[in-house]
């Protein structure tokens, strides 16, 4: 019995110290946002080469998405929605890939593309009431209720991936503050994802992100990153989920 006490006791000690070392990190990624840019960036899933190839929102996706417009609406007429601190990213966007400085902005109909040498480099669909812009060498949305933000931009000078998320990570830590990270995941597309929580340095309101960086064609690495409040984050889901599957690489254009 004192054997298999020490055992039990053993066990209890070692899951402690593992809990203590996920909270650190922020914890695992289980749903929401985050696991939707992880299920569904390049490599993700099937669901998300479907979309790459056609470039649009389908099918059962299209399905979930319009079942949480109506959930997210029913949420935000709540009470407890009424009384939490919100975000506004129309006047405040997480420019957590550095857009600010960058092109021309301008708000695109449709697919939005960024183009390098006269041909396209990486699509993606927002939904239509997100407010877009578009600069030389980025995408940028928030929307309607400001609360959640998605960007995808070329990144120069940036030598590969993990030289990629360290330019993320100084983002997200220029923006957020009391930020922790879950473990880093690869797709089987080859994309670098890292997620995580935070909170606003600004508004002081919780929030998670996604970023995801990948070769969106011949060695040109594109970061992608959303960021949306916490307390909406799981009426959000579907609908990143559904971006992430409008994505389309340079060789996905012209299939």
């Amino acid at each position: 019995m004192a054997r298999w006490s020490l055992l039990a006791a053993a066990a209890v000690a070692l899951a402690m110290v593992a809990h203590e070392a996920t909270a650190q990190r922020g914890g695992a990624v289980r749903g929401g946002v985050r696991g939707a840019v992880a299920g569904n960036i390049i490599g993700g899933s099937e669901g998300a080469a479907t979309g790459a190839k056609i470039g649009v929102i389908t099918g059962a996706t299209r399905q979930a998405i319009d079942r949480e417009v109506q959930s997210r609406g029913q949420y935000v007429a709540s009470p407890e929605y009424q009384t939490i601190p919100r975000s506004n990213f129309n006047e405040a966007p997480p420019e957590v890939l550095g857009t600010a400085a960058t092109g021309t902005a301008k708000q695109p109909k449709g697919e939005a593309v960024i183009q390098k040498d006269g041909k396209p480099l990486v699509g993606v669909t927002f939904p239509a009431d997100w407010n877009q812009k578009t600069g030389d060498n980025y995408i940028a949305a928030v929307s309607k209720d400001g609360q959640a933000y998605g960007v995808f931009v070329a990144l120069e000078g940036v030598a590969d991936k993990k030289a990629g998320i360290t330019k993320v990570k100084k983002g997200l830590e220029n923006h957020l503050k009391d930020v922790k990270y879950d473990d880093p995941i690869e797709t089987k597309g080859g994309a670098m994802v890292i997620t995580g929580t935070g909170k606003g340095k600004k508004a002081g309101v919780d929030l998670v992100f996604a970023s995801g960086i990948f070769d969106a064609g011949k060695g040109q690495l594109v970061g992608a990153a959303f960021v949306v409040d916490s307390k909406i984050e799981d009426h959000y889901k579907e609908t990143v989920s559904g971006i992430c599957q409008t994505i389309r690489r340079a060789q996905d254009f012209g299939k």
